[in-house]
């Protein structure tokens, strides 16, 4: 479950003795809490964490002592990670359809971590942290899916690595991530910081040799680049990858970091009286994208500079508001969409959004891989249940997400459950395929790898031009 700190108040119930939030939980359900007298609260939810699943699961709280909770952090004011929320909820959907884990229902609570002055006066990463704080001190959940964007995640787990808690971000990409967990890691030991997109060391590389190298869409190769990029996890680490890349192959790179609108205003400014050949933007924000698009289009120093976006643009959120006067300058990466064609698994998550939310989920990126990790938290919570005495910690599901990446081969989607558990009660390990595509963690990085794809806008959606496994 995922509750915001700060604006919770407590409400005196049914008196019970108690010297840990624990005891509380145990004995009366989600959201209580030991108070400083000593006595069992009732902790209601905020504004930003009111819808859960089940839907009535803070009005029947009694029944979550026999459910696994677990937390989910999204920004609901972008269309693309509702379908992000979406995909989570709908794992738990079918795992419960399948009959849950040994009698136990999962179930989850939805936050949204935008900047609202309606709910409070936090920014999105202060609200990502407020929540995870009062999910991890309060709750007491073993696992949260999300954030969505690196810098949150970074921020989200330096606050909460050391309560034990499992974060699995479907799109946090900053290789700056990777340091985050120790350097050594083993079943015994296990990181607690996962994610079920690529690292974006991948996405650098592939945008350095597309420029470098002319071919499929690209006519002359470019020497000299302009890079604006936000500062912070996404940014800095993507950038670096890129440059680093991109001067080794004998390029040239001038640097522009921005933090806030108006840094992003002048460097634009900036990078259109430059002599650069091309322009790549860095922003893991829908709306920095679509304010740079928009300020390129009315500049006449963008004629003729080819622009280089990445995994974010690809987002309904840009492509449907954006000017679209520089969208044939445009050329893009993202971790590869899969064949629905040719992909079971990818093609199963589609139909069975379809049906629950009455939507196509294919134009919103990594809701696929939202939905796989959040099939990777129940997996997690299977290895927790079998092979470690039940103890539902962030711990024992990172020492059960170790033994998804060898093994008989098994497709994440409810077909798949029976054998996941099985296998788990065994002690064996399974080779997970998931609609994000193969779930092929190295034991060493914990870091899972993707195809990526070089894509244009046509229209007003994202179009693949090519696509290379780094």
């Amino acid at each position: 479950m995922l509750v915001l700190a700060g604006g919770c108040s407590l409400t005196r119930t049914d008196i019970s003795e108690c010297e840990s939030n624990a005891e509380c939980r145990g004995a009366f359900g989600v959201g209580f809490v030991c108070n400083g007298d000593g006595l069992c609260d009732e902790a209601e939810p905020t504004p930003r964490c009111t819808q859960t699943f089940p839907a009535d699961l803070f009005e029947n709280r009694s029944i979550s002592r026999n459910q696994i909770v677990v937390g989910n952090l999204m920004d609901r004011s972008v269309e693309t990670h509702v379908a992000r929320e979406r995909s989570a909820q709908l794992a738990y959907d079918q795992v419960n359809g399948e009959g849950g884990l040994d009698g136990h229902d999962f179930a989850a609570v939805f936050c949204t971590i935008e900047e609202n002055p309606d709910f409070d006066g936090l920014t999105r990463v202060e609200a990502a942290v407020s929540a995870a704080e009062f999910l991890t001190d309060v709750v007491g959940v073993p696992a949260i899916v999300g954030p969505a964007a690196s810098g949150d995640t970074q921020e989200v787990y330096l606050d909460v690595s050391d309560r034990g808690v499992l974060l699995i971000s479907p799109s946090a990409t900053s290789p700056a991530l990777t340091s985050l967990d120790p350097e050594s890691v083993s079943n015994e030991s296990p990181g607690r910081l996962w994610r079920t997109a690529a690292s974006d060391a991948l996405q650098g590389s592939v945008i350095a040799s597309d420029m470098l190298e002319p071919g499929e869409g690209r006519e002359v190769a470019v020497s000299s680049v302009a890079a604006i990029h936000e500062v912070g996890a996404y940014g800095d680490g993507l950038y670096e990858v890129f440059a680093r890349e991109f001067q080794a192959g004998g390029g040239s790179v001038q640097e522009f970091p921005f933090d806030g609108a108006g840094q992003l205003s002048d460097a634009v400014g900036n990078v259109a009286l430059s002599s650069a050949e091309e322009v790549l933007f860095i922003s893991s924000q829908a709306t920095d994208i679509a304010m740079f698009l928009d300020s390129a289009a009315k500049l006449g120093g963008f004629d003729g500079k080819g622009i280089f976006l990445t995994d974010a643009a690809a987002n309904p959120d840009v492509l449907s508001s954006a000017d679209s006067s520089r969208f044939d300058q445009v050329r893009a990466t993202r971790p590869a969409p899969l064949d629905e064609n040719a992909d079971l698994v990818y093609a199963s998550f589609i139909a069975a959004y379809t049906a629950a939310f009455r939507d196509d989920v294919r134009s919103f990126s990594f809701a696929a891989n939202a939905y796989d990790a959040a099939w990777l938290v129940i997996y997690g919570a299977a290895w927790a249940m079998f092979r470690e005495g039940g103890e539902m910690t962030g711990e024992n599901f990172a020492r059960g997400l170790r033994h998804i990446s060898s093994g008989d081969d098994i497709e994440v989607r409810p077909s798949g459950w029976v054998s996941v558990q099985q296998a788990f009660r065994e002690g064996t390990s399974i080779d997970a395929a998931g609609a994000s595509g193969a779930l092929d963690y190295d034991p060493d990085t914990e870091e899972t790898s993707a195809d990526i794809q070089v894509w244009r806008i046509e229209g007003r959606a994202a179009t693949g031009i090519y696509s290379v496994r780094p």
